[in-house]
Order: C-alpha cells, then sequence, then structure tokens
C-alpha cells in the first residue's frame, strides 16, 4: 500500500498468484504524486529455461483504498477480489480452527523429551483438555553425537534406525505414535529442512546442498532442483509418514530454497514458487484428509496461498519458556497479519501457550489473552501432567483453551496506527471467548481484550461506539477476577500497571433476561423462556458460570443436579462437576 501521510486516498497492490512470479516494488513520492514500479520476478533463480510453447502467467490486483487511515480497512477491495481467485474451499478446513496441538518445544521443555513423559501428557491431556487433538513432537527425537546442537531434521532418515535417539525412544517411532494414538490423540512431528553441516547425509553428498552460507553458515539446504535431492526428500518423508506412522506434520526451516530472492539453485527449469508447490504436494499426499501441516520458519506472515496445503502459519518468534521482548514481537508482527482479515483462508498461529516460568505473573496473564483474543492459539506446551492443579495458572489455561475459535476475525477499538507506533490497545470479538454464538442475546455480545505492553502505567478504555454498539447500559464481565459491574456510561476507562492486559465479557443489561455472563466451558447453544436458561456445552469438566441471576433450581439432561451458587458483583457463580457433555437447565 502506497499513500500520502496527510490523504486518506492510496494504492493497493497485491499479488493475486504465487505459481511462479513474485512481485517487489520501486516506490516514489514527488510533490503529492505517487509513482509505483511493479517487478515480476523469479525465486532462487535468476532467470527461468522455458520449453518451446510454454506459456509464463502473472496476476495481480491494482487498486485504490478511500480509507488509509484505518488499519483494518486498508486492504478489503484487494481481500474482497483476493477469495474469488483462490480455489473453491480455500482455507475452509476445520484442521487447527477448533481444537489444540500440544507441542515439546515449548514451556521450557525444548529437547528434554522422552516417550515415557510423552504418553503421559498424551493420557492427562486427552483426560483434561478435550480441545487438545494432536501431540507433536518437535526436535529431540533424532541421536546427536560430535557435540551437534542442532537437529537433523530431514537428514536423520538417511540414518535409519541409528538416527533416532534410542534413549528417548527405546523401541523407535512407530511404537512411540502407536501409543499416542491409543490415548486418543493424534500423533505429529517436527521436520527441519536445513541441516547441520556434520551430519552423514552431507559428509556422503555434499553437492546435494545450495551455499546457502550468508544466512546458515554451519546448516546446509538441499538443492531441490536436482532429481536425486528431490527422491532422496521423498524418501524422507516416506520414513515419517508411512513407516513412522506420524499424521500431522510442522515444517521447520523449510522455505530458504524456494522463497530467497538470490540465484541459488544449479538448474533454472522452475522457479522457486513452482519447486514450493512440489514440495508442500508432496507432504499433502502423505498426510490423511484430517492431517495438518504447520510451517514455521521463515516467517509466513499471513501468506492466503500457502493455505492450499499448510493449515496454518506460525507469525512469530519462538516463546521458549518466557520471553517478554518475544512476546512484545509476536504482538506486533500479529497486528499485521490480523488487520488482513484472511484467518478464514489460512489459520494464525501465535507460536504456544502454556504456564510461561520465565514470565511474570502479568506477562504471562498477557501473552494468554492476546493468544485468546486474536484467535490464534493453535499451540499449546508444558509437563502439563505433572503441574499442581491448584496452580492459578493452571486453571486459567484450563479455561483460555475452552472454546478455540482460530481464525476469527478480531477488532481493532479506536487505533490511529498513523499516530503510533504501538500495536493497539483494545481488541475485541464479535461472540463470547467461550462460545462461537454471535448475537445471542443471552451470551456476552462482545470479547474485550486491553493491553499496555508499554513499560509504564497506562490508563486504557473504550466507548461502545467504537465496539459496534450502541448507548446503553451493559454488564461488564472481568474473566479473571470473577467481578462483574454495570456500566451505564457510554465508555469504560481502567489504570492498568506495565506489561498488563484485562479481559472483559460485555452483555447488554436487561432485567428480563436471563444471561450467562462468563463460562468456563464450551457453550454450544443458549436459549430459553422468561424464567429459565437452556445451555448446551461440547465438553464434560467442572463448569463454573456466572449468571445474571441467581437460579433456583437445576437439571443436567433431564436429571437434577446440586450446584453450588454464590453471590459476586453484579451477578452470580454457579458450579458443578459434570460426567459428559450435554444440556443444563436452569431455572430462576
Amino acid at each position: 500500500m502506497s499513500a500520502h501521510p496527510h490523504s486518506n486516498k492510496g494504492l493497493v497492490h497485491g499479488t493475486l498468484s504465487q505459481r511462479v512470479c513474485f512481485h517487489n516494488y520501486l516506490v516514489k513520492h514527488d510533490a503529492g504524486r505517487i509513482q509505483l514500479d511493479i517487478l515480476s520476478s523469479f525465486k532462487a533463480v535468476s532467470y527461468l529455461d522455458f520449453k518451446a510453447g510454454a506459456v509464463l502467467k502473472d496476476a495481480w490486483y491494482l487498486g485504490t483504498v478511500e480509507r488509509a487511515d484505518e488499519l483494518q480497512s486498508i486492504f478489503a477491495r484487494y481481500t474482497d477480489v483476493l477469495r474469488q481467485r483462490l480455489p473453491p474451499m480455500y482455507g475452509a478446513t476445520g484442521i487447527n480452527r477448533h481444537s489444540l496441538v500440544w507441542g515439546s518445544w515449548n514451556d521450557g521443555i525444548f529437547r528434554d523429551i522422552t516417550q515415557e513423559k510423552l504418553l503421559k501428557t498424551a493420557e492427562f491431556l486427552a483426560d483434561n483438555f478435550p480441545t487438545v487433538q494432536w501431540m507433536q513432537v518437535d526436535d529431540g527425537y533424532a541421536a546427536l553425537a560430535n557435540n551437534e546442537t542442532s537437529a537433523h531434521g530431514l537428514g536423520m532418515p538417511y540414518e535409519g534406525e541409528a538416527g533416532v535417539a534410542k534413549n528417548k525412544f527405546p523401541a523407535g517411532l512407530k511404537d512411540f505414535t502407536d501409543k499416542v494414538s491409543q490415548t486418543g490423540l493424534k500423533p505429529a512431528v517436527w521436520i527441519g529442512g536445513a541441516l547441520p553441516d556434520v551430519v552423514p547425509l552431507v559428509k556422503d553428498h555434499p553437492y546435494w546442498f545450495i551455499d546457502y552460507s550468508y544466512r546458515t553458515p554451519n546448516r546446509r539446504v538441499f538443492d531441490v532442483s536436482k532429481p536425486e535431492v528431490r527422491e532422496y526428500m521423498c524418501r524422507a518423508l516416506d520414513y515419517f509418514l508411512d513407516e513412522s506412522g506420524f499424521c500431522g506434520v510442522k515444517q521447520d526451516f523449510w522455505s530458504y530454497a524456494f522463497e530467497d530472492s538470490h540465484p541459488l539453485l544449479a538448474h533454472q527449469d522452475c522457479s522457486g514458487y513452482q519447486w514450493r508447490d512440489w514440495w508442500l504436494k508432496e507432504i499433502r499426499k502423505r498426510i490423511p484428509a484430517d492431517g495438518y501441516l504447520q510451517t514455521g520458519c521463515d516467517i509466513v506472515m499471513a501468506n492466503p496461498f500457502l493455505g492450499e496445503f499448510f493449515t496454518n502459519y506460525r507469525y512469530g518468534i519462538d516463546i521458549g519458556s518466557g520471553n517478554w521482548e518475544h512476546v512484545k514481537t509476536n504482538f506486533l508482527w500479529g497486528t499485521a497479519c490480523f488487520a488482513l482479515q484472511i484467518g478464514d483462508l489460512i489459520v494464525p498461529n501465535s507460536d504456544s501457550v502454556g504456564l510461561f516460568p520465565g514470565l511474570a505473573d502479568t506477562e504471562a496473564m498477557l501473552c494468554i489473552n492476546y493468544c485468546l483474543i486474536s484467535r490464534s492459539m493453535v499451540e499449546i506446551a508444558g509437563w502439563l501432567y505433572n503441574e499442581p492443579q491448584d496452580n492459578p495458572r493452571f486453571k486459567i489455561l484450563k479455561k483460555a483453551v475452552c472454546c478455540p475459535n482460530n481464525g476469527q476475525n478480531v477488532y481493532f477499538a479506536g487505533h490511529r496506527y498513523r499516530e503510533t507506533d504501538d500495536a493497539p490497545a483494545v481488541w475485541y470479538l464479535k461472540s463470547p471467548h467461550f462460545s462461537l454464538l454471535e448475537d445471542n442475546p443471552r451470551l456476552p455480545l462482545r470479547t474485550v481484550a486491553l493491553f499496555n505492553t508499554q513499560d509504564c502505567p497506562r490508563k486504557i478504555g473504550f466507548n461502545f461506539a467504537e465496539l459496534g454498539l450502541k448507548a446503553g447500559q451493559y454488564i461488564l464481565t472481568d474473566v479473571w477476577n470473577n467481578n462483574a459491574v454495570s456500566v451505564e456510561q457510554n465508555s469504560f476507562a481502567v489504570e492498568m500497571p506495565p506489561h498488563s492486559s484485562r479481559l472483559f465479557a460485555l452483555n447488554r443489561h436487561d432485567a428480563g433476561c436471563q444471561q450467562l455472563l462468563d463460562s468456563n466451558l464450551q457453550v454450544v447453544q443458549a436459549g430459553g423462556g422468561k424464567d429459565d436458561l437452556t445451555l448446551q456445552l461440547a465438553h464434560r469438566g467442572e463448569f463454573e458460570f456466572r449468571l445474571n441471576r441467581k437460579p433456583a433450581a437445576a437439571k443436567f439432561n433431564g436429571q437434577h443436579i446440586t450446584m453450588v451458587a454464590a453471590t459476586a458483583g453484579t451477578g452470580y457463580i454457579v458450579s458443578c462437576i459434570l460426567t459428559e457433555p450435554g444440556i443444563i437447565d436452569f431455572e430462576f
């Protein structure tokens, strides 16, 4: 996008195809006029060898924007056209949208994995975290020697069973994946595309690799233009996805030979984008239709064309056990991705939620609120089976992942990107955090998050018009401190410490309507009459609901149940343990 800083009008250029070419620009502003030179170029090669009769096609969009000062409207016309060009059902798969992946890299684990601890975690997740459906084994399964510190990635199958760390997986990877499947979770695997220069494959076949030392001096990247290299890469996929039994893939350090703009490949018969399509199709052919493919480095940054193959994209940097600077970086990078509002085309992945032992309480809370409100909560981490369940962070984590809706549009309230270098301070969803339902009078109309990423205290607030709501009386419920208040003014603000956040549910105040203000279990349907409230729950568990009125009785699946009810601010908290999903009826 190119626009004059004092004008709301601008030009937007956007790619409509990434089969062969990529676009780069020369932009010049002169006396209020814009000159935009658009170049179509090739990735990984400096030219293409064309066969007789070959046709080269490129496609792109060029249009105007009327509100260049509004971050979330700048690309609306382009994305409307983009959705007409992409293949049918593009990005429509439910994989990674309403469930989570447990990954073994973050929350302080890294390579410190064993089959025993992984299987304990899988069993615990199956019993306690119903929205987690996958167990992803990251770097750490390969046998390392010669003081190596980096995984073998795609080079590991070259070593056969000797390449597996038998001290961690005594009976091999197939035995492990079989046992994960028995818990009800599905097994997935990390595959790195950049190999350490000391592994056997690099030593035996040094000419299979491009010179990528300007970025990765101690790693080697495959030259995919060579037939013998492609043959081996496919054999490696067969090892992981057929012989070893994994049915989901995190493809990391993968894009170097496909996305780099330098002339890297030995043969010039295809561009990097063409080889990228080849590789991702080879992976897709080997995983089931309900298997996921996740992209790691290089950063994808909401590239919708990759949604043809990938079911989610990592847009951020590793948080690990908790790194505040990385959290801030992801917050800023994520803002740019979510502003496009193309989560329906490819699901964003914020890296991982967990207990974050490396973060202070306010910082850990900010990270969880950010992952929740941005609807990019694909991954969860940590040895959760080993954590005391009275740990406050553990309880918060369980509630935060009760209803993933990754890719849902998130909105910024009152953000003027031209006036600040800071990310938006007020984010909101047009639904409850615990349900996919919108505009249901029995449930919150909005979920609102406030963020102070700065190093000093700050007053942050919003008005109802910025949330797309009419002036009136509302009930504002703090999701984490069980406090609900009635707000009659047209605005709300609160003083916030550094590195802190708040998460609110916003209901319209209606004395004649029984309402659910907050929940720690996913609500599938909500309805009822004047004196009752009926909720359908997606999962079993210990529910904790906040209602606007105290119920007199409750039935679950038609049977009376005993519940605990307590007054708390504006409203009542009711709780009970449910042994199965079902329908709960509150009578008032």
